[in-house]
């Protein structure tokens, strides 16, 4: 079930019409049939947590499918005030020779801890939620895991890992290292340099390649 049938449900359940979801959502009556045709891909943390209130159903099964329903079903369910859901992208990143995304969708969100982001001086407007592909920066990041990006990052900065869109269309993620030679050095964190070698590249030249955002977080398994 997409988001926006999960939307669709929880509104025809509420007993609630479209006009009155949207009163209480305090968006027009049109955004509610967006939300439920599919138009909008993702919503704001504030949107998601204002539809649950007011249909009674859980904010994290509206945003990602998961868990029961309904609120009265789980104790402690998220609250607006304590989380904010990040989007989430099929896109991955790739720590290897590059991975190209032919089509990229919101996949839901993942739920942070407000007080945690602004701890680490995060604004949950600017981040998305990609995955790892491959080894290349093995071992701090494994194949699957899921990579939290701020997007408001955008301006390189020696020894930093980003998420970087190539010229050919190809999304990376790898350190930039600054060269003693006033270059950039595009590299990974796999110590084997013979099948990961560091990319030197010039100012000019890393102006051709597109800083997504900064790598600000990893999420997987434990061997």
């Amino acid at each position: 079930m997409n988001m926006n049938e999960r939307i669709a449900r929880a509104i025809a359940l509420s007993g609630k019409q479209k006009i009155e979801i949207a009163a209480l959502c305090n968006v027009k009556p049109s955004s509610i049939s967006q939300w439920i045709g599919g138009e909008i891909k993702t919503l704001k943390a504030e949107s998601v947590f204002a539809l649950a209130k007011a249909t009674g159903f859980r904010a994290e099964w509206i945003a990602l499918g998961t868990g029961p329903e309904r609120d009265e079903e789980v104790e402690g369910a998220l609250s607006a005030d304590d989380y904010a859901i990040i989007p989430q992208y099929t896109a991955k990143g790739s720590s290897g020779r590059g991975y190209l995304n032919d089509h990229v969708e919101v996949k839901g969100g993942l739920a942070f801890k407000k007080d945690w982001l602004r701890r680490i001086g995060l604004k949950d407007a600017n981040l998305a939620v990609l995955y790892n592909s491959g080894d290349s920066n093995w071992p701090t990041l494994s194949d699957g895991d899921v990579l939290l990006i701020d997007e408001a990052q955008r301006s390189p900065g020696s020894g930093r890992m980003y998420a970087l869109l190539t010229a050919d269309g190809e999304v990376i993620i790898k350190r930039l290292i600054r060269d003693i030679t006033g270059g950039w050095l595009i590299r990974s964190d796999n110590q084997d340099k013979t099948r990961y070698p560091d990319q030197p590249v010039t100012d000019e030249g890393l102006r051709s390649v597109e800083v997504i955002g900064r790598v600000v977080w990893r999420g997987g398994g434990i061997d």
